[in-house]
C-alpha cells in the first residue's frame, strides 16, 4: 500500500512539474476553446437531438417489422428489443443512416454558421442564427414525434395530431 502511495505522489509532482511546459500553446488552446464552446455545445446539443431521432426512427422500423410478422400491438420495449433483429433482416441499414446522420449534421452546421454570418452582417441585431437553430431543432423535435407516433407510442399520438392540425402538414 505505501508503494502504491509513493507512485501516485511521484506521478503527482511530475504533473504539477509540467503545468509550465509548453504555457503558451496552453493559453492559446484555451482561449480558443473558450470562443467557440457556444458553438460546441450547439453543435453536441444538435448531435444529441439528431441521435435520439435515429433511435426513433430504428424503433418504428423495428415495430414495422414486428406488425409485418403478425404481432399486431407491439409494445415499446418489444420495439427496441426487436432493433437488432430488424438490422439484421437489412430494414435498418446502417450505411443509409450513418450517411444520413452525417450529411444531416454538416447541413446544420452551414446552416447555423449561414445564421451567424447573417447576424454579423447586419449588426447582430436580428438574431438569424437563434432563428435557424429554433427552426432546426423544431424539426427534429417533430420528427421524434413523428417516429415514436409511427412506432405505436400512444402516448405522443395526440401530440402529433395536434400539431398536423396547427401546422397544416
Amino acid at each position: 500500500m505505501g508503494n502504491i502511495m509513493i507512485q501516485i505522489c511521484e506521478y503527482a509532482d511530475r504533473t504539477i512539474g509540467a503545468v509550465p511546459d509548453s504555457w503558451m500553446l496552453k493559453i492559446f488552446g484555451s482561449a480558443i476553446l473558450i470562443a467557440i464552446s457556444k458553438h460546441l455545445t450547439l453543435f453536441t446539443a444538435f448531435t444529441l437531438v439528431v441521435i435520439l431521432d435515429l433511435l426513433a426512427k430504428f424503433i418504428a422500423l423495428a415495430y414495422e417489422m414486428l406488425k409485418s410478422e403478425g404481432n399486431q400491438t407491439p409494445s415499446l420495449v418489444d420495439s427496441i428489443r426487436a432493433i437488432p433483429a430488424a438490422h439484421r433482416a437489412r430494414i435498418i441499414n446502417s450505411h443509409e443512416m450513418k450517411t444520413q446522420f452525417a450529411g444531416k449534421i454538416i447541413v446544420y452546421i452551414i446552416l447555423v454558421m449561414a445564421g451567424e454570418l447573417a447576424d454579423v452582417m447586419v449588426g447582430g441585431h436580428v438574431n438569424f442564427s437563434q432563428m435557424v437553430v429554433a427552426y432546426l431543432a423544431s424539426t427534429e423535435i417533430l420528427s421524434i414525434i413523428e417516429n415514436l407516433d409511427d412506432a405505436g407510442v400512444s402516448a405522443v399520438h395526440g401530440l402529433a395530431a395536434l400539431i398536423h392540425r396547427k401546422t397544416g402538414m
